[in-house]
């Protein structure tokens, strides 16, 4: 491919002189493509041997995308687990957060201050 193609500019360019902003900064397409092509489990380095015979090409995207997708839904699966056992199990309230009148238990002090209130006038 020559050098002045636009896909191949877009595949390979770089920044001429500018640094990228602080934070996440906007990635180029090259970036999103690598991104792409790492979680199909493609290699970086080579795809583009790869890439020219399309039966293999697709081959391996197809592979790749099977793989992504188990491991998405084994860690979402294991995430919904995690939630579900917080869910059953909640955590106790501080015993130190504990109204010394009606023995009531609070989780955050403010809590505790502001049930106090309801004391004082009695």
């Amino acid at each position: 491919m020559h050098d002045q193609r636009i896909p191949k500019i877009l595949l390979y360019g770089e920044l001429a002189e500018e640094k990228r902003p602080s934070g996440r900064p906007k990635l180029r397409y090259n970036d999103n493509f690598k991104e792409t092509l790492k979680s199909l489990s493609i290699p970086v380095e080579n795809w583009e041997d790869i890439a020219p015979d399309r039966l293999q090409w697709r081959g391996a995207v197809h592979q790749g995308e099977r793989l992504a997708e188990t491991r998405r839904s084994t860690l979402a699966a294991t995430k919904r687990e995690a939630r579900k056992a917080r869910e059953e199990n909640p955590a106790q309230p501080q015993p130190s957060l504990q109204c010394s009148i009606c023995y009531r238990c609070f989780r955050a002090r403010i809590g505790l201050i502001s049930h106090s209130r309801t004391h004082k006038d009695n």
